[in-house]
Formats: structure tokens, C-alpha cells, sequence
């Protein structure tokens, strides 16, 4: 598990060298569609973190650039915001199926977008690396912040 003091790997960089695919998915109700820029899904860790909010919803995130995430049907005014705590995190879903899409975040280097794996169309959970992370012990938010235009 990735302790507070290991968050420094927060978002998981992208190789340098790596081939970067178009991702697509969306909601249960198909209202939001989406596509957003990453590397093989499969190839590099995906967070597992164990804060109350992401345990509870299930959710499995990768990071992408928020310049690399569109809604190809629906808009961000279809999603449904939560927020608590030091509210530097938006926990987004769909507003009519409930779907959790994923998280912006609100810090001084904001820019990236949180994508939740189960919504990608066609993925095989089976197949992710997944890399637990102790949300619980540790602000992820202001270790994003570190690391903000690493990828």
C-alpha cells in the first residue's frame, strides 16, 4: 500500500516513451459519454485508494491532463458534484443514473481529472494493476498538487 510519505508517485507518471491510446465509456443511462487521452489502461498502476468516499463507491482511478478529457455526449451541467472535507476534490456522476464518472480536483495546479476504470467501456477489471493507496492517512489532493504537470 502507498503510505502518506511514498504519495510523491501521485498521479502515477506516464513514460516517457508511451504510446498514447483514446480511452471511451461513460455512464449506466449512456446521458454522459466520454473519451479521454492515456496510455494502455492494462500497462501502467491503476489507484485503488481506501479513503471513505472512494471505498464506499468502488472506485478505481487513473489520471489524465484534464485537456485530455472531452464529454462526447452530455456535459459537465449533467453531472451531479459532492463535495466534503477541504473540498479541493469534485466527486462527479451522472445526475439521472447516478454513475460515479470520476473526481476534478481544485488546488493551486489543478488540471487533472480522475477517471473511475469501471466506466470505461469494455474493461477487464481482471487485467488492471492495481496500486493501493492509504486516502484514509493522507490529504491526496495536496500531494496531486507535488506532482502537477508530471504527466
Amino acid at each position: 500500500m502507498v503510505s502518506p510519505a511514498e504519495t510523491k508517485s501521485l498521479p502515477v507518471p506516464w513514460p516517457e516513451d508511451a504510446e498514447i491510446q483514446v480511452h471511451i465509456g461513460g455512464c449506466h443511462c449512456k446521458k454522459i459519454r466520454y473519451e479521454f487521452e492515456y496510455p494502455n489502461i492494462y500497462a501502467l498502476p491503476v489507484i485503488n485508494c481506501n479513503c471513505t468516499i472512494c471505498e464506499i463507491r468502488g472506485h478505481l482511478n487513473v489520471f489524465t491532463p484534464e485537456n485530455r478529457f472531452k464529454f462526447t455526449s452530455g456535459s459537465a451541467d449533467d453531472l451531479t458534484t459532492y463535495e466534503f472535507g477541504d473540498r479541493l476534490l469534485s466527486h462527479r456522476f451522472c445526475s439521472t443514473c447516478g454513475t460515479a464518472i470520476g473526481v476534478l480536483f481544485h488546488h493551486p495546479q489543478r488540471g487533472f481529472v480522475a477517471i473511475n476504470t469501471r466506466t470505461i467501456d469494455g474493461i477487464d477489471l481482471s487485467r488492471l494493476q492495481l496500486r493501493k493507496v492509504d486516502g484514509r492517512s493522507f490529504n491526496v489532493g495536496k500531494k496531486l498538487n507535488e506532482n502537477a504537470g508530471k504527466t
